[in-house]
């Protein structure tokens, strides 16, 4: 029984240590990729002017972000609940697996939900901009994924913690993933 109380605890803590590194690492990689952080910043400017969006469509945008952003925060303010809870359980005098495959349910249901959100946002994307801007986008999105390998020679890329990079799997290559 120890053993195996030692096995879950250490995969509970492994499960929080990239959970929680991925989430704090995504806010300011965002920034410094010149993506919208807040209220849409310099990267609805940019995308506005290379996109050829028009008012209405930023404008829309610009909520899609808003919304997207505050959804974020709360799955990560409750990601990180259910962190706590499953280490607690985990860490519990007396083992109760039932406590412990529920907490670890938990979790993998919020963590579904952020993957579910980012198609979503995805999909919202695709029908807010036309064939022409999506095309051009995809576009953008390649020449920034070949541009990649650059800046991680000039010591600037992702730490490689956490797997995927700012939209994280599951997301559809040809579009970069937006904030």
């Amino acid at each position: 029984m120890t053993m195996r109380r030692g096995v879950l605890a250490g995969l509970g803590m492994l499960v929080i240590g990239a959970t929680v590194g991925v989430a704090g690492a995504q806010p300011a990689r965002a920034e410094r990729e010149g993506r919208p952080g807040r209220e849409g910043g310099p990267g609805l400017v940019r995308m506005q002017r290379e996109l050829g969006l028009n008012d209405e469509q930023a404008a829309q945008l610009r909520r899609l972000w808003s919304d997207e952003r505050k959804g974020a925060i709360r799955r990560r303010a409750d990601t990180q609940i259910a962190h706590l809870e499953l280490e607690e359980a985990l860490a519990a005098p007396t083992l109760d697996e039932k406590l412990v495959a529920a907490k670890a349910k938990a979790l993998s249901d919020l963590q579904a939900a952020g993957i579910k959100a980012r198609v979503d946002r995805q999909l919202a994307l695709r029908k807010l901009l036309t064939p022409e801007q999506q095309e051009k986008l995809r576009q953008l999105g390649r020449e920034r994924r070949e541009a990649r390998p650059a800046r991680r020679e000039r010591g600037r890329g992702r730490s490689g913690v956490g797997g995927p990079g700012p939209g994280g799997p599951g997301l559809d290559e040809a579009e970069p993933p937006i904030r």
